[in-house]
Order: structure tokens, then C-alpha cells, then sequence
């Protein structure tokens, strides 16, 4: 069985796209996404929302959660205990500057999203402002699963140590 994943309210737009292509597939909304694409006139339809427990489908393989606090969106982050990988969409931007122009490099270390300091864009940070206690919890929970490796989908990933690249890039919430 595949399943079509909208991680958060910012990546969905493509999701019939692929239903399309997959059409024995499973759509999976994170939640907000219905509204923000209702919002956007963007047509999108999902087969099954997201929750902070992993679905039937996947949960001898997979764990998730919803990773709160962010006034903007929650984005439900994924963990394989096998290979011990935790998977992110934005909570983590790793952006490698020499990979880039010089306009864009300098914006990703405004953000703070450039490679070797990856974290959530700055923009993102203040959403979480007067709720960080949320986040927090959601991150000793990430922490607790003791990933090795973190995929991000934005940037360098982290092939090992990656505990401790989630408490460096999530020092912002202390």
C-alpha cells in the first residue's frame, strides 16, 4: 500500500498531482492542511488525517507525532525505531551556503537555517513565541526515541549523532 504524506500545512499543493499518478494510494492530511487549502482556492482532497499516534497502517514500522506550539502549524514528525531515523519537513532548514548565490546564502544565515547551524527559519521560530513549552515537550519526546539519523527536507541531513544535532538546532526553545 503507498500513502501520499502532507507533513504540514505548507507542503500539500502537489498532493492530487500525485493521487493521480498513485490513484490506489492514500491521501494523509497533517492537521490544518484542509482549511489552508481551502484558503489558498488550491484543490486538494485527502483520504485520512494525521494524528499524534501513527495509523494501523504503519505503526509496527513507523512512529509520529505532532510536533506543537506554532501558532502557524503543527507539523507531524516521523520516526523508524529500526533504523533509528527521525524525518522532518521544516522544523529543521539545513541549507549547505556554498551551494547557493551570495543573496541567498546571506538570508539563510539571517534565517539561521544555514548548514552547520540548521534550525527552523527564523520566521517560523516567532510563531512558537508565548507556546515554546509545547515544543519543548515535543522535542524530549523526539529526543526520547534517541534517533542516530535525522532527514530533513530542506538541507543537509544528519547521518549520525543525530540527538544531538535535534538538541543543538532546538536550543532556541530553552
Amino acid at each position: 500500500m503507498r500513502h501520499l504524506i502532507s507533513p504540514n500545512k505548507i507542503h500539500y499543493a502537489h498532493v492530487n498531482t500525485w493521487a493521480k499518478a498513485y490513484p490506489e494510494a492514500t491521501a494523509w492530511a497533517s492537521p490544518g492542511v484542509r482549511d489552508r487549502a481551502a484558503q489558498q482556492n488550491i484543490p486538494v482532497s485527502f483520504d485520512a488525517d494525521l494524528e499524534d499516534k501513527p495509523p494501523p497502517q504503519w505503526n509496527a514500522d513507523l512512529d509520529q507525532l505532532i510536533f506543537r506550539g506554532s501558532r502557524f502549524m503543527g507539523e507531524v514528525v516521523f520516526f523508524h525505531p529500526k533504523s533509528a531515523t527521525l524525518m522532518l519537513a521544516d522544523l529543521i532548514e539545513n541549507f549547505e551556503p556554498d551551494r547557493v548565490n551570495r543573496w541567498s546564502r546571506w538570508l539563510m544565515k539571517l534565517a539561521g537555517s544555514a548548514d552547520p547551524d540548521g534550525k527552523a527559519p527564523l520566521d517560523l521560530r516567532l510563531t512558537f513565541w508565548g507556546q515554546k513549552r509545547q515544543a519543548r515537550n515535543c522535542v524530549k519526546k523526539m529526543l526520547q526515541w534517541n534517533p542516530e539519523k535525522v532527514i530533513l527536507a530542506h538541507g543537509r541531513w544528519y547521518a549520525d549523532n543525530g540527538a544531538a544535532d535535534l538538541r543543538r538546532a532546538f536550543r532556541w526553545l530553552e
